[in-house]
């Protein structure tokens, strides 16, 4: 069979609700995904599991017309489909053994929700299991196919501010949200390794984002091999210290993405103030997820390294637990980082941070 046709069997753990529908507690991104797999013409569903088999069944009749089987056991699932995809759309706790199952029983392809694991040591193992078993496995930091931030790498690469030195974002948090803008710097930076980190937060209202706790504010700069900066600030006043929720500065001017229209603004060589760039396309959209599964599809097909390799994730997801390390380090971390949990549930358990402790509990799931 011509391998530019060949169609594949894929399975998603984990349907869940759609996202503003009664009961839901995600974004619902299993739908996104299914979308995304029936869009290629190359897909066919063969398996859906959900801990509630009602749920899944909705799913079936909304996405393969009632013809794909339910299981709320992903294992039995594995074994008696043998799926060539498998998404998987469940919380980050659940990611690691699922991925690590799913490599087991021969998939050829993982396409996993972020961020990658609760701890340092579930990530690594994930991507290494897949890797030495040749399992093509990726992670939804769909933005890089959104026109805008496309549109922002391409004016690094075409010079207009020159060289490229330091690169900014805001967000809510490191862990969540965070993995999407530091795997947006690797993105603008061709994907360059860290090489160290320093950084700190607070946990004044300690929170869980997906069962996972999250700072309330914190900063992390990394600088990469390649002598770029990046700087990461989170949690309370972080859209109005850095003003945009990207910034790619140059040694002749900078590159802004913003929320709102224009959503890529420039200054570059010769300009006195910044100017919109055209892009149709703003920082967010559905859309990117159907060409992320696109990708991934043909990517398997060609044997090419897709665009949210796991290889690229690894790296986003070590800066964001090196911050935390930092943090609990209260110096600079060197790369590779070497720990195997998660250093702010460490601190948070151990009550370092002062006000937070009546929360802790809660935010720590005791």
């Amino acid at each position: 069979m011509d391998a530019s046709t060949e169609t594949y069997k894929v399975a998603i753990i984990g349907t869940g609700r759609p996202r503003n529908t009664e009961g839901f507690t995600g974004f619902g991104m299993a739908h996104p995904h299914a979308r995304g797999y029936n869009a290629t013409g190359r897909c066919r569903f063969v398996a859906f599991c959900d801990l509630v088999p009602e749920r899944a069944e909705l799913f079936n009749q909304e996405h393969a017309q009632g013809q794909a089987k339910i299981y709320d056991d992903y294992q039995t699932m594995l074994a008696t489909e043998q799926p060539d995809i498998v998404s998987i759309c469940t919380w980050p706790h659940l990611h690691a053994p699922m991925v690590i199952a799913a490599a087991g029983a021969g998939v050829k392809a993982i396409h996993c929700e972020k961020p990658m694991a609760p701890t340092w040591g579930e990530a690594r193992q994930m991507e290494q299991v897949c890797r030495e078993r040749g399992v093509q496995l990726t992670f939804n930091h769909q933005r890089r196919f959104l026109e805008s931030f496309q549109k922002a790498r391409q004016l690094v690469k075409e010079g207009a501010i020159g060289e490229l030195r330091r690169l900014e974002g805001a967000c809510g948090d490191m862990y969540d949200w965070g993995t999407h803008w530091l795997d947006m710097f690797g993105f603008y930076n061709d994907e360059a390794p860290g090489q160290w980190v320093i950084g700190q937060v607070d946990a004044r209202r300690p929170k869980k984002v997906y069962g996972v706790p999250t700072e309330t504010q914190g900063f992390c700069e990394v600088q990469y091999q390649n002598g770029v900066t990046g700087l990461l600030i989170t949690g309370d006043g972080a859209n109005e210290v850095v003003g945009c929720a990207n910034r790619l500065i140059g040694t002749e001017g900078m590159i802004e993405l913003h929320n709102q229209e224009p959503y890529v603004r420039l200054r570059g060589k010769g300009d006195t103030e910044m100017h919109g760039v055209e892009s149709s396309e703003g920082l967010h959209g559905d859309k990117a997820i159907t060409r992320a599964i696109a990708d991934n599809v043909e990517s398997l097909s060609a044997g090419k390294k897709p665009l949210l390799s796991a290889a690229n994730a690894i790296q986003s997801t070590e800066v964001i637990f090196a911050t935390y390390e930092s943090a609990r380090r209260r110096g600079r971390i060197e790369m590779p980082l070497t720990i195997d949990d998660h250093p702010f549930v460490d601190l948070l358990q151990n009550g370092v941070f002062p006000g937070a402790t009546a929360e802790v509990a809660d935010a720590v799931g005791r």
